[in-house]
């Protein structure tokens, strides 16, 4: 008979998913940068020139930063299910920010780059429900 009985040493993230985690972090803090303070290094003519604009992008930084907060508080604290809650939640995001960069004729290169990253968050949620059975 299997014990089912919580063991700490039981919850860990695996390595490559921490290692992807800490990646999604750096990228997030350079795209909050972007998205608060300098949007036209990504999405070229962009510009923070009136009320509109300026709360739209950087309303995004601040998810985005938010995001990034989630996924080091889960890494930090070694929380597998914390960051499969994270994971879920930005696939969800990606795969919406996708449906609207096609709807709205969003850059080829902007939606790819997403559904990479989308494709390799999938990954991240596959792995980490394997390793928590």
């Amino acid at each position: 008979m299997q014990s089912h009985a919580y063991s700490p040493a039981s919850e860990t993230i695996p390595p490559s998913v921490k290692v992807f985690t800490w990646v999604l972090i750096a990228a997030g803090l350079f795209f909050a940068y972007v998205y608060t303070f300098n949007p036209g290094l990504v999405f070229p003519g962009a510009q923070i020139s009136d009320y509109s604009s300026t709360l739209g992008f950087a309303s995004t930084g601040v998810r985005v930063l938010g995001s990034v907060a989630a996924l080091l508080i889960s890494v930090l604290f070694n929380r597998p299910q914390w960051l499969l809650i994270t994971l879920v939640s930005r696939l969800f995001i990606e795969t919406g920010d996708i449906v609207v960069g096609l709807v709205t004729g969003g850059t080829v290169m902007n939606n790819v780059m997403i559904g990479i990253v989308a494709t390799m968050e999938l990954w991240a949620i596959v792995t980490l429900v394997k390793a928590s059975r």
